[in-house]
């Protein structure tokens, strides 16, 4: 066995047995970040929902399923290793956020957190309001 198929193997045991293949249990997607109230409805209506998370990553907004892929098996490996997208090929074990989710200052799992940030936001931005108009 070469060095390079030995880490490729040692990479491989750290998914199947100390993470569990986390970056197999969900799927993340970009969205626009919320300007206007039905964008905030909305969102607060995605995490009415089971295994749905918020979060803003580098500026960006995150909606995250939590949902195992089809293909993953008992053993935590892929079954179809060899066909797998682009988007597999693409990860990295080294980048793996394994053995724990990533902070971030924004993440949000329960609408009643959501609802409760949103309302503290909507507040500061009627307080500032006030004070400039009071400058004016």
């Amino acid at each position: 066995m070469t060095a390079t198929d030995e880490k490729a193997a040692a990479e491989l045991r750290r998914c199947q047995y100390e993470c569990g293949s986390r970056c197999c249990r969900y799927i993340t997607m970009v969205i626009p970040a919320p300007r206007r109230k039905w964008d905030f409805d909305e969102l607060s209506w995605f995490l009415a929902h089971d295994n749905i998370s918020v979060y803003v990553e580098a500026g960006r907004w995150h909606v995250e399923v939590q949902t195992t892929c089809k293909h993953l098996g008992r053993n935590n490996l892929c079954e179809t290793y060899e066909t797998r997208p682009e988007v597999c090929r693409e990860y990295e074990v080294k980048t793996c956020e394994y053995p724990q989710r990533p902070y971030h200052r924004l993440h949000f799992d329960t609408r009643e957190a959501f609802d409760s940030w949103r309302a503290g936001r909507e507040a500061l931005q009627k307080q500032r309001r006030r004070e400039r108009a009071a400058r004016a």
